[in-house]
């Protein structure tokens, strides 16, 4: 007696994968290999800094990983090393103005860990890096503005580090570092996950008060363990 089953199972081909996008005409500085890398430093920060949105919709999503990353961790050094340099200054002018209430032991102290500090710039620089990525990527899904993956939100983060540039201005250059980074993040998630300004906005403005939560409590955690203590 004949079967109704077929003698196997004929299984239907799989769908193939969508191609990769392919890269833009037109890439950032930082991704041609073309230009001179110190040129490409230089273009591609001032491209993220005056024209943010015209940056990341250059920006590739297909380039390696790496040289975003490297672009963070230069731009964040850089600063970092600007910071402290500045507060050497001060400091040194404060002990020489007020030798009383500077020890040599103190002063020799802040400067051995301002050396460590930015020694150890690009490990803090890419802990900072990785961490605001999940932060605001997890509040970009929230907010259903995530349309690319984890990995979008990294690079687009990764290049708002140019950011850090204004640091070279005394005293209120990493205020307005802050504030730009705020416009230059929200514009470069929009533009990068092809979402609108306002869901972008709405992530970055979520985690830096989240940020400053998480900060007031550490606070107030550390100056009850010293009320302990005594």
């Amino acid at each position: 007696m004949a079967s109704d089953q077929p003698p196997f199972d004929v299984q239907s081909p799989e769908p193939p994968s969508p191609p990769p996008p392919p890269p833009p005409a037109n890439p950032l500085p930082w991704e041609d290999p073309a230009y001179p890398r110190l040129e490409a430093l230089y273009e591609t920060a001032k491209l993220v800094l005056l024209y943010p949105r015209q940056a990341f919709s250059r920006m590739s999503t297909t380039v390696s990983l790496v040289k975003p990353i490297l672009f963070a961790v230069i731009m964040g050094w850089v600063g970092i090393l600007v910071g402290q340099i500045y507060q050497w200054a001060f400091r040194s002018t404060l002990a020489s103005l007020m030798p009383w209430r500077f020890q040599r032991w103190d002063f020799l102290f802040s400067k051995v860990a301002s050396i460590g500090m930015v020694i150890t710039a690009p490990v803090w620089v890419l802990l900072g890096l990785g961490l605001a990525t999940l932060v605001l990527h997890l509040f970009l899904l929230l907010y259903g503005g995530a349309r690319g993956g984890l990995e979008v939100s990294l690079r687009t983060l990764a290049y708002t580090s140019a950011t850090h540039l204004f640091h070279i201005i005394p005293v209120l250059g990493g205020l307005v570092g802050w504030l730009w980074w705020v416009v230059v993040a929200s514009l470069g998630l929009a533009e990068a996950h092809q979402t609108s300004a306002g869901k972008a906005f709405a992530a970055v403005l979520t985690s830096l008060v989240l940020c400053c939560v998480c900060m007031l409590v550490a606070f107030f955690l550390a100056l009850a363990a010293i009320f302990g203590a005594f």
